[in-house]
């Protein structure tokens, strides 16, 4: 038997066993009552956004609690208590950094002697990988490429899933394409070493928009990746699924999957692949068109609705940030269009605002729809959040 034959014959089998791993899982679907204890890594203050994002996304798993870990944490042991931990978006030398030498050691150490489960999110995914002269975890079979054009640009990204993604994803099966931020996510290709993944997802979007980065380097690329290490399992997204709407719910569900826990289905108030219909790379045009419709929420009343439906309509990055402030506008009409908006955004992390906005209405009717609206917000929430 030739050494070409032996090689075939074990990426066949891998293939297999972590395909019918999937399978065995996708079979149960029903509730469960067991809680899901996750920890959203904060290197001390980083990236607050994509924090409170990761947060706000597994709200929606009536089962998951999540709260905020650092490094200490891991460190000390209270970790062990964790099924999972999510490494958000921000900077991935900022993360290893805070975890040093004996944080990143230790880190492996759970995942693959006592199973604990991992899960990047763009910067996260770049500490997951196999990367030379970079600090990573060695965790998901996958090395960073071209990092020297990191800073390549952002968009609404296309994506379409393999075999293996739809046995986790079943809500997009039918689907070709689907849509997901992107926001300067690593170029993964297989590591050197040869560890094995599984590719769940490829990106079909070519991000090249900042001058001198290369085209042709993100689209057919892997986009979600897993693999099972040891007693753990890990996943890496290179988007942002738990910031865009319609699809947040990709997060708790590949935490499931990294946890070995049941895969239960999640409302159609939350999956909603169909939020967003066409790809939005953000050119210099596009970035023109988010500043102006940005810069019309401090204008006039006409100026501010339109506004709001176009930095939806955009997929602007920042109209999380942009929105609740206008649920203290002078203007009724506003208000409601403001939690109207913080609906099909699903910024859950607003409902303190909107709920401070309910009490200090003074139009009853204006009260009434701010009020159907809270409920409609609190709505996306599991029940038990």
């Amino acid at each position: 038997m030739t050494k070409l034959t032996i090689k075939l014959l074990l990426i066949s089998c891998m293939s297999f066993c972590l395909l019918s791993a999937c399978k065995r899982v996708e079979k149960r679907q029903t509730q469960t009552k067991e809680i899901i204890r996750v920890g959203v890594f904060d290197k001390n203050g980083d990236s607050p956004w994509c924090i409170t994002d990761a947060l706000e996304a597994l709200r929606i798993d009536p089962n998951m609690q999540a709260e905020v870990v650092r490094a200490s944490q891991i460190m000390s042991g209270e970790l062990d208590a964790f099924d999972a931990i999510v490494f958000p978006g921000g900077s991935g030398r900022g993360e290893t950094q805070s975890l040093g030498d004996a944080g990143m050691e230790k880190l492996v150490k759970m995942v693959k002697e006592k199973g604990k489960a991992v899960v990047g999110i763009c910067a996260g995914a770049y500490i997951m990988t196999e990367t030379p002269d970079y600090p990573s975890l060695d965790l998901n079979g996958c090395e960073a490429i071209d990092i020297e054009h990191d800073n390549r640009g952002h968009g609404l990204s296309k994506f379409s899933l393999t075999k293996e993604g739809k046995e986790i994803f079943p809500e997009l099966k039918d689907r070709k394409i689907s849509f997901c931020q992107y926001y300067e996510g690593p170029v993964l290709v297989p590591a050197k070493s040869g560890a094995k993944f599984m590719e769940l997802a490829t990106m079909l979007s070519d991000v090249h928009t900042v001058e001198g980065t290369p085209a042709n380097m993100t689209n057919n690329r892997p986009f979600v990746v897993a693999a099972e290490v040891g007693k753990g399992r890990v996943a890496s997204f290179v988007g942002h699924p738990e910031c865009t709407p319609g699809m947040r719910w990709m997060l708790p569900r590949m935490v499931r999957w990294t946890c070995n826990k049941e895969l239960i289905s999640y409302p159609k108030n939350v999956v909603r692949p169909d939020f967003f219909k066409y790809e939005i790379i953000y050119t210099k045009e596009v970035n023109d068109l988010q500043t102006k419709y940005h810069n019309q929420l401090t204008g006039t009343r006409a100026e501010k609705l339109e506004g709001i439906e176009k930095v939806i309509e955009l997929a602007c990055w920042s109209s999380k940030k942009w929105i609740p402030g206008l649920l203290r506008d002078k203007d009724a009409k506003v208000r409601v269009k403001a939690s109207w908006a913080l609906i099909q955004l699903e910024r859950t992390d607003a409902i303190p605002d909107l709920e401070a906005a309910v009490m200090t209405e003074t139009d009853k009717n204006i009260k009434i729809q701010l009020k159907k609206n809270l409920k409609a917000l609190k709505g996306l929430l599991g029940s038990n959040s």
